[in-house]
């Protein structure tokens, strides 16, 4: 397994941490509701063509925070090839221990408490385009709980070796935040009963994502991912996608 598919899966990990997260997971029938107009946990079942219709805008969602999330990435990655060196290892995996201690409830930064998100009302006549740009919305917003993950993963997109690596990474955010949100849309029936299932394990997970953090951190600053990747595939654990 190279180092960087050993961050691809970081990266995976994380977004599907983001999307278990206490200000994301018990929104999502909220979010499911006011992107397709239909509310979710209403009694009955659910027909096909409803079914379809709260899944593409479940897809134009993700989609839109996809894009801010690549852009934030291709923008992170530019920067770390014009300014590299291990002072930015050094900083980036400083911040990520820092990212991780918040996260993991170990440390307290008021600043990180501040919520901003980008308001968009929904439009029923402008279609999927509403939930698209609901998305975009949401990808440019911060909330406590998801931004420090996002911006840990954002440091390592600056300490990729070229361009596409650090857009990869986010696109493997993206598909584990947006990956479960569209099989909640799928299974939209039954995914109030299923959160509410989850609810109790929420500040588990998101300490246990704060200590993975915090080990990234130290593994970017000593600069162990090499080493790690050659460990796991000398034991037959690795894969190669030829990048």
């Amino acid at each position: 397994m190279l180092p960087d598919q050993v961050n691809i899966g970081l990266a995976f990990l994380a977004g599907m941490a983001s999307f278990l997260a206490p200000c994301v997971l018990p929104l999502v029938p909220a979010y499911l509701s006011y992107l397709s107009g239909y509310t979710v946990g209403s009694s009955g079942s659910v027909d096909a063509k409803t079914r379809s219709h709260i899944v593409m805008h479940a897809l134009s969602f993700v989609l839109g925070f996809t894009i801010v999330f690549v852009l934030l990435g291709t923008a992170a990655g530019a920067l770390g090839r014009w300014v590299r060196g291990d002072w930015l290892r050094y900083l980036g995996g400083a911040l990520m221990i820092l990212f991780g201690l918040t996260l993991a409830g170990a440390l307290h930064i008021s600043l990180f408490d501040r919520q901003s998100q980008l308001s968009v009302k929904r439009r029923a006549d402008w279609g999927y385009a509403s939930s698209l740009l609901t998305g975009l919305a949401f990808g440019a917003g911060w909330t406590p709980c998801v931004g420090p993950v996002l911006s840990s993963i954002l440091v390592l997109s600056a300490d990729q070796a070229t361009l596409l690596r650090g857009l990869l990474l986010l696109l493997a955010y993206s598909a584990g935040m947006g990956i479960p949100f569209i099989l909640a849309a799928l299974l939209v029936d039954r995914a109030g009963k299923f959160i509410r299932k989850l609810a109790p394990y929420q500040p588990v997970i998101q300490k246990v994502t704060g200590v993975l953090i915090i080990l990234v951190g130290i593994i970017l600053i000593t600069d162990s991912f090499a080493s790690i990747g050659l460990w796991l595939e000398e034991r037959g654990l690795g894969w190669d996608l030829g990048l």
